[in-house]
């Protein structure tokens, strides 16, 4: 297996461990979600089904990649895509409801998964189709 390959299958296997962790956490009451501007608690918590579709994703990459299957192409661009998509928007949401400008401890972690999702969704682009099949 190539680097590259590996570097794909942890961190899309870590990227999702770490979205359903924060799922179970919200779900129990451990990772309250302040309502910091109006609606913000219904925004968040809209995200659980397009959340629980890039944990899938994600587990897909990782184990298609590990299992050397061709699908893990598929599965790890759409992965990035929803991460990018996911970025995006977080930082025109912060922008227009002046979070973008807020930095408390809650919204700088905010800020790190916005980060994280841009870059790594580029990231796991490039690399699904750069181990596509074969090459």
């Amino acid at each position: 297996m190539k680097i590259s390959q590996r570097i794909t299958c942890a961190l899309s296997f870590f990227t999702g461990i770490g979205i359903l962790a924060q799922w179970v956490m919200v779900w129990t009451g451990n990772f309250p979600v302040a309502e910091s501007v109006p609606g913000f608690q219904n925004y968040f918590l809209s995200f659980v089904i397009a959340d629980i579709w890039l944990v899938t994703a994600a587990l897909l990459t990782s184990y298609f990649i590990y299992k050397k299957n061709p699908k893990a192409m598929l599965f790890g661009i759409a992965l990035g895509s929803s991460m990018l998509f996911f970025g995006l928007y977080s930082i025109v949401y912060d922008y227009n409801t002046g979070l973008l400008f807020n930095f408390s401890l809650e919204e700088l972690f905010g800020k790190i998964i916005t980060v994280y999702n841009i870059v790594f969704g580029f990231v796991f682009m490039f690399f699904s189709w750069k181990n596509r099949s074969g090459r």
